[in-house]
């Protein structure tokens, strides 16, 4: 009796354990999602791109192509933005097109702020930001980038051509848009990102380069 009963536990035992490390429907579906997500990450390059866990980007830091820079909205009224920004500290204006200029700390060796406003005559008589470009790292598309760091890391999250060059101190600049995303970089020789640039989707930046600075020559 005694030995059918230590038999019996023992088959049980066994019953048990192939139970367990069969799986279920539900774990064969957790393991398929976990590994597809693995896979994602390790495919996408995680050098241009948050992770989980990442802090986020305050929002009034924040480049949202095609849309925002900061608290400046692509198609703001010039009114509402010099009121946020206040008085500019150099601009220029001609025939329905303006540029304003904020340096920080009003030194223009410093970070500077251009937004390049346009008036649809007959229209609409309020002037509207369409393009807004920054120098400071301060502002960010996401937590990898801004300017001072490589181009490539913008070249593995948007599709970007070419569209001209100027100089600034005899130091060479290229300008990189996006046109479809609404987003342009400018770059020194190295390759290192001195500017960003967010403009209306569907549109180029060169207009809004050749009025911000002197020189910039249209590649085709």
């Amino acid at each position: 009796m005694r030995q059918y009963i230590i038999i019996s536990i023992c088959a049980i035992g066994l019953f048990a354990c192939k139970q367990k490390s069969q799986p279920t429907e539900a774990d064969s579906t957790s393991a398929a999602i976990a590994n597809e997500e693995a896979d994602t990450i390790k495919s996408s390059d995680t050098s241009a791109v948050d992770l989980p866990g990442d802090k986020a980007v305050p929002l009034a830091q924040l480049i949202v192509p095609g849309t925002s820079l900061g608290q400046t909205a692509i198609n703001e009224t010039g009114e509402n933005v010099h009121k946020k920004l206040g008085k500019p500290d150099a601009g220029d204006a001609v025939m329905g097109k303006s540029v304003s200029i904020w340096y920080a700390d009003h030194n223009k060796k410093g970070y500077a702020t251009h937004i390049y406003f346009v008036t649809d005559m007959g229209n609409d008589p309020n002037p509207r930001a369409k393009v807004i470009r920054v120098s400071s790292p301060t502002f960010k598309v996401n937590n990898k980038l801004y300017t001072g760091v490589l181009l490539k890391t913008a070249e593995a999250l948007y599709k970007l051509k070419k569209i001209g060059t100027y100089k600034v101190d005899g130091s060479d600049r290229n300008i990189y848009d996006d046109e479809k995303a609404g987003i342009a970089f400018d770059t020194d020789r190295s390759g290192t990102i001195t500017g960003i640039a967010v403009h209306d989707t569907g549109k180029s930046a060169i207009t809004a380069y050749m009025a911000f600075f002197e020189g910039v020559t249209q590649v085709q």
